[in-house]
């Protein structure tokens, strides 16, 4: 499915991602504390349109595609209300068409498990930290490459033809230790969901693969409580046992005459053996 980045909506400080392809979407909210999602076919589609805009004829795919366009394209220009509590959320869009004609969409999302919000938003935001820190290294590094190169061409006479364009050798340690209070006020002025937008936007190739990442490692999946119990492994994968042979009436009959045959020869011999040490004796 192709992809959104996060975008804020609304003025509560939530966040919506929206995936879809011509005929299906998923749609994820957050207010960076829960996450909430519904996904919709195209059969459900078509009938939440008709439920809501009656007056309206169109396919789901003229349906997915204004909806991604209303998400996208300056949602603060749409009237978005948010409405969520400990299960559910409702993501209500008011707008009009090109006709002029109103539009209504309401997304009724689920409340997702802890580890789908870690999955799409704690840990990509970890990676993604991770990540600045690399190019923040790797910037470091150009720049005083950079400045070596200055200093070549200082040394062989070379000069900055206009002063303004003469620049300070890099220091990195007195570069970052300016940054802590600037960034802290800056931070300060937006909020927190408008802030995880702003980074996802700044990195969003590296949050789509991330979180594809993080999605294939999920190889055991949610048990259905509804569905009847598997076998288990041991179960399945145990080797047929061998029928045993019937054994009829005169096989038994024979085997009982057999022991009966042998314990009378083990008597006489244990008799003739008494017999014997009496007469020694």
């Amino acid at each position: 499915m192709d992809a959104l980045g996060w975008l804020k909506v609304g003025s509560d400080g939530y966040a919506a991602r929206f995936e879809s392809d011509e005929e299906n979407y998923v749609l994820y909210l957050t207010d960076m504390a829960s996450l909430w999602c519904q996904q919709q076919t195209a059969a459900e589609i078509m009938k939440r349109c008709q439920d809501l805009n009656p007056l309206i004829e169109s396919t789901a795919k003229g349906l997915i595609r204004q909806l991604r366009a209303m998400l996208a394209k300056n949602p603060e220009n749409h009237n978005l209300h948010v409405d969520s509590n400990n299960q559910t959320a409702i993501l209500r869009i008011e707008s009009r068409l090109e006709s002029n004609l109103p539009f209504i969409w309401e997304f009724k999302l689920a409340l997702e498990n802890a580890d789908q919000f870690r999955s799409f938003v704690i840990r990509p935001l970890l990676a993604m930290l991770s990540e600045a820190a690399s190019i923040e290294d790797e910037l470091c590094n150009i720049i005083r490459s950079k400045d070596k190169q200055i200093d070549d061409y200082k040394a062989s006479g070379a000069s900055v033809s206009r002063r303004n364009l003469e620049t300070k050798e890099f220091n990195a340690e007195d570069f970052f230790a300016s940054r802590p209070s600037r960034t802290i006020d800056e931070s300060v002025k937006e909020d927190m969901t408008a802030l995880f937008c702003r980074v996802v936007i700044r990195l969003k190739q590296l949050y789509s693969a991330i979180v594809k990442r993080i999605l294939s490692q999920k190889v055991v999946p949610v048990l259905n409580e509804s569905l009847e119990p598997t076998k288990s492994t041991s179960e399945e994968i145990e080797t047929p046992r061998q029928p045993l042979p019937k054994v009829n009436e005169a096989s038994r009959a024979e085997a009982i005459r057999k022991r009966l045959h042998e314990e009378e020869l083990n008597e006489m011999a244990k008799s003739a053996k008494k017999a014997k040490i009496k007469k020694i004796l």
